[in-house]
């Protein structure tokens, strides 16, 4: 009997350790899950005010040099990146903020799906869209690869 009850207790001890570590692991998980939705919001919406703002050197430090744009049906343009937008961009007469969003992270890609708005300066016009926006993970940094906007229905 003497000999069952440290093999049981140490049973015991190392069922409470798994659960614990399982238990922190999920935890930290959705943390990280939490931090990624934040971080990609964020930087999103600092890329759309350096657009709005006309800022091409923040834009740059912001986007993969090969990046590609899909505007929505009614432009029907794709726009790819061919050299730094430093110094060739002008403000914009409009506001651009990211609304009710996702973002998934799949290893060094993080897409961000959800509302978008454009709204002008002035106040007289505001659009809905929808938005996927990739990012990818170079050098330490996310960079915006990619972006589409849909007109929201």
């Amino acid at each position: 009997m003497r000999t069952k009850t440290p093999v049981v207790f140490l049973a015991f001890l190392t069922v409470i350790a798994l659960s614990v570590t399982v238990s922190f692991s999920f935890g930290q998980a959705k943390s990280e899950e939490s931090n990624i939705q934040v971080e990609i919001q964020r930087l999103t919406q600092d890329w759309y005010t350096a657009f709005s703002k006309g800022d091409g050197a923040a834009m740059d430090q912001m986007e993969a040099p090969n990046l590609v744009l899909i505007n929505p049906s009614g432009t029907g343009d794709i726009w790819h990146k061919d050299g730094p937008r430093a110094g060739k961009e002008k403000p914009k007469a409009a506001v651009y903020t990211v609304g009710q969003s996702e973002v998934r992270q799949f290893g060094n890609a993080a897409i961000l799906t959800g509302s978008f708005t454009s709204a002008s300066k002035n106040g007289d016009r505001s659009d809905e869209l929808n938005e996927t926006v990739v990012w990818i993970r170079m050098n330490n940094k996310w960079l915006v690869a990619s972006a589409q906007w849909t007109e929201a229905r």
